[in-house]
């Protein structure tokens, strides 16, 4: 892909924080989410996060030059493959010995015996998500006029997405499928309906940064993602929707808020990447764009590993800071480390 800096710093801001999020949720007691700490990193998680990932998959996918059918089917498998095999290693080996404790596994649902071993296996995550996605993506950008057919079926899969979720079928096979679908937590985290939203505009997205000079593109996503987040709390207050819909499963009003946040997300990275001047920070952020997945599983693995050491959801905030630190050193360290042995190799 052609690099776009804003676009690296937006990712890889994101992937920075994505430790210091999961060590909370696993680690931290619930008496300190209120904290500033916590309220950023639960930003940064609900609004600027996932969404940025998915957008910007739909992005990189329009400058990709391996967009034919084998070797775009043989990268969704590996996606597929490396998500079943986090779930293994987040899951199913903490399981086996012992180290999930029983409120983080009746949280999950997760049955006794080895019933409950596959149900951990087959939890959905991103990953699983970004597997699926990835073929779409292949089907849309194939036709004429891409841009305008993203952006129709993400409006179809937006105000679709209710109608779809909590679909089943008798057949186990069938009805995982439904659930990778329209599937909710703690089953599968990232359903196909609403979040293919995100990806197919970022196929549009992407068209127009192909077409027209970057500065302008992102111009428009500001004052678009401004319309979009005033129309949406509109709409919301004359509905007297003053609640948020859930995280993995938002109405048509609060996935169109959520775009809007991330357009504006994005032209703020596009200010910044133009009045601060390249620095080491910026590097790190450029690194980990480039490392997104790697970085992904390591820091799951971590923080789960961890569990019997540090507790389920029982520290205060000093000690959360501290796991912060530690999880995010220990992910940098590792992924830094493999990748210089990899170069090496």
């Amino acid at each position: 892909m052609q690099r776009i800096k804003p676009l690296d710093l937006a990712r890889g801001f994101t992937v920075l924080m994505i430790a210091p999020i999961h060590t909370v949720m696993l680690y931290s007691k619930l008496e300190i989410r209120n904290t500033l700490l916590v309220n950023f990193l639960a930003f940064i998680a609900e609004w600027h996060g996932a969404q940025i990932f998915m957008l910007l998959m739909g992005i990189s996918f329009t400058f990709s030059k391996k967009n034919s059918f084998k070797p775009l089917l043989e990268r969704a498998t590996f996606i597929l493959g490396a998500a079943y095999a986090l779930n293994i290693f987040k899951f199913v080996i903490p399981h086996l010995f012992g180290w999930l404790p029983q409120t983080l596994l009746s949280e999950l649902q997760i049955q006794n015996g080895s019933y409950g071993y596959l149900q951990l296996f087959l939890i959905g995550d991103i990953l699983h998500f970004a597997s699926i996605a990835l073929i779409v993506l292949f089907i849309v950008h194939r036709l004429k006029n891409y841009q305008w057919i993203a952006l129709a079926v993400a409006f179809i899969v937006c105000i679709a997405s209710p109608f779809i979720w909590d679909i089943h079928c008798r057949y186990f096979l069938v009805d995982y499928f439904f659930q990778l679908i329209g599937g909710q937590s703690p089953h599968v985290f990232f359903p196909l309906f609403p979040w293919l939203v995100y990806p197919l505009i970022g196929l549009t997205i992407g068209y127009w940064f192909q077409k027209a000079k970057h500065q302008k593109v992102f111009w428009l996503l500001r004052d678009i993602g401004w319309l979009m987040i005033i129309i949406s709390l509109i709409i919301k207050y004359f509905l007297k929707e003053n609640e948020l819909s859930i995280f993995y499963r938002t109405n048509p009003f609060d996935t169109t808020l959520h775009i809007g946040v991330v357009f504006v997300a994005l032209s703020i990275w596009d200010w910044i990447s133009i009045n601060v001047k390249q620095n080491h920070f910026f590097r790190l952020l450029t690194y980990l764009s480039e490392h997104i997945t790697q970085v992904y599983i390591i820091q799951w693995v971590i923080i789960c590993w961890l569990l019997p050491i540090f507790g389920y959801q029982t520290l205060s905030f000093i000690p959360s800071v501290f796991c912060i630190l530690l999880t995010t050193f220990l992910t940098l360290t590792i992924s830094f480390f493999i990748n210089v042995r990899m170069k090496k190799g």
